[in-house]
């Protein structure tokens, strides 16, 4: 087997079993852990490439991962922590960060409604895809926005209502979305002693209920609100306190809990939650699901026999692989319709401190058309940026009054303005700058490397620009269309880099998306940076 460089951190040949919280699991052949969102989405232009599986882990606090062996990438997003506050009430999370941590951010801070995530396993990435609860708060009663990331690298961002489908269920357990970033919002406040109060009741509930006197993913089983009671009673009523299949064994305190007493196997902790399931429905006439999720290969009957969803495997009909984000046997996707988002969401501070730009300015990308209509008609409209916002104030540093509205303007980048920078989709340095108000004024600037302008185009004029690029400029919003032949020199295999920005003139910045690690003073030209896309 050749060996193979992932283009962003990563580990080979990894025990399983030492980053779930069951503490079992075969060797994965590669643990990546992106550090930023470009990273993330060049990880996974990579594997389209090399085509092998992938799943995604957040802290393995309510995983089991298979005895076998995984031979493709487990990816993990513990390298993306970053935590801001954007205003006084929203708090803006990477989907790495703890949810431990997130409940002492708001301890600092006086907010109130998220103590329940004291002590709560896992991230907050994981805990918005499953919609997790506890101690009466719900994590979508709290989540103002979501960013998401797409198998073919599309990034969105989605208000609460698209995503969240009732009691631990989501939108995005059907879809192969990774949550990128979470929006919450908390708006009451409290005095600290009164937060930290119910932080610490939180955490003497769970010690009382023995959460973790051994290796377990807490509740094996969701709740069915129909039954008029939880899970746990259920399988107490039914006698599973105690009941042991190998290794694996239920709670004598709660009996919705399975523990690893030590050596016990996937296979162990399936039997057993197959057991406890059946149980429920032949003995009660509860249908009952699992909580926990299955990652790698199994037998087919035993993830049927727990209701798991998984894709047979075709060199062994015996077998299906469980909780995928890709599938080598994946049929090829439907084809793509347009338009076609490639990016949108919110402008965030450059240096990633707490309050440093108001959050009130959102960004798009939008291919029109496909490539193949692109080269056939190139001189039509193929990629739209549009900058969306809500605040006057963010752009009020304003051109000179003498400069009406669409007039191209040297030295614009003094005053409030949204930026889009395109970059080569391969590993050339070369790139495009644009930069416009709400009011119409613009620039474009052509560089053949990092603030080095292209020959041609070292004295600024609109006069290259004209042809290739319409203005845009709605109430609320404002941009710029590009044509294909414009853009076609900055195309490499299908991709094009891009790069959202703004000023507001009175130096502070912002980007979308946003870097891990920004140099300062602030400085977008920094072509390998920008978060790549990829046309259809």
């Amino acid at each position: 087997m050749r060996e193979l460089i992932l283009p962003s951190f990563f580990e080979s040949n990894v025990p399983l079993r030492e980053r779930g919280y069951y503490a079992i699991g075969g060797t994965a052949r590669f643990l990546a852990r992106p550090e930023s969102i470009a990273d993330l989405a060049a990880l996974l232009f990579w594997n389209r490439e090399h085509r092998l599986p992938l799943a995604i882990m957040g802290k393995g606090s309510n995983i089991i991962f298979s005895d076998e062996d995984f031979p493709g990438i487990v990816l993990s997003l513990e390298g993306m922590q970053r935590i801001i506050w954007l205003s006084d009430e929203e708090l803006l999370c990477e989907a790495g960060a703890d949810n431990t941590l997130i409940a002492e951010e708001l301890l600092k801070s006086g907010r109130s409604g998220g103590e329940w995530l004291y002590r709560l396993p896992g991230q907050i990435g994981s805990t918005v895809r499953m919609n997790a609860r506890c101690f009466g708060g719900e994590v979508s009663a709290i989540t103002a926005g979501i960013l998401t990331l797409s198998l073919d690298g599309r990034l969105s961002w989605k208000p609460p209502e698209e995503v969240f489908h009732g009691y631990k269920h989501t939108a995005l357990m059907e879809n192969p979305e990774m949550v990128i970033a979470v929006l919450l919002r908390f708006s009451a406040q409290n005095p600290q002693e009164e937060i930290r109060r119910q932080m610490q009741a939180h955490e003497l509930e769970r010690d009382h209920k023995h959460h973790f006197d051994y290796p377990s993913c807490g509740s094996t089983f969701k709740n069915n609100y129909e039954a008029g009671r939880s899970s746990g009673r259920i399988f107490e009523e039914l006698g599973f306190k105690g009941a042991v299949e190998g290794g694996a064994m239920v709670s004598r305190h709660h009996a919705n809990f399975i523990y690893n007493t030590g050596g016990a196997t996937a296979v162990d902790v399936l039997r057993l939650a197959s057991r406890m399931k059946s149980a429920a429905l032949e003995q009660a006439g509860i249908r009952l699901d699992l909580e926990v999720q299955c990652i790698g290969r199994f037998e087919q009957t035993l993830l049927d026999s727990c209701g798991v969803d998984c894709k047979p495997d075709r060199s062994d009909p015996a077998k299906g692989w469980a909780g995928l984000l890709y599938c080598p046997d994946d049929d090829d996707p439907l084809p793509p319709h347009f338009p076609r988002t490639l990016l949108n969401g919110p402008l965030v501070g450059y240096s990633a401190l707490d309050r440093e730009l108001p959050a009130t300015a959102f960004v798009a990308v939008t291919q029109l058309r496909s490539l193949a209509d692109g080269a056939s008609d190139p001189e039509a409209p193929f990629l739209r940026w549009t900058t969306m916002h809500t605040d006057s104030a963010l752009f009020a540093c304003k051109p000179p009054l003498t400069s009406h509205g669409g007039t191209f303007v040297d030295g614009l980048w003094q005053y409030g303005v949204s930026e889009l920078f395109i970059g080569d989709g391969g590993a050339g340095e070369a790139y495009l700058e644009f930069e416009m108000t709400p009011e119409g004024h613009w620039v474009a600037l052509r560089f053949e490397g990092p603030r080095k302008r292209a020959a041609g185009y070292t004295e600024l004029s609109a006069d290259p620009w004209m042809r290739t690029m319409t203005m845009v400029n709605d109430e609320g919003s404002f941009g710029m269309e590009f044509s294909y032949t414009l853009l076609q020199p900055f195309i490499s295999e299908g991709r094009l880099s891009l790069q959202c920005c703004m000023s507001t003139g009175r130096g502070e910045y912002g980007l979308f998306p946003w870097w891990n690690n920004p140099k300062k003073p602030a400085d977008f030209h920094q072509p390998d940076r920008f978060f790549r896309v990829m046309l259809c």
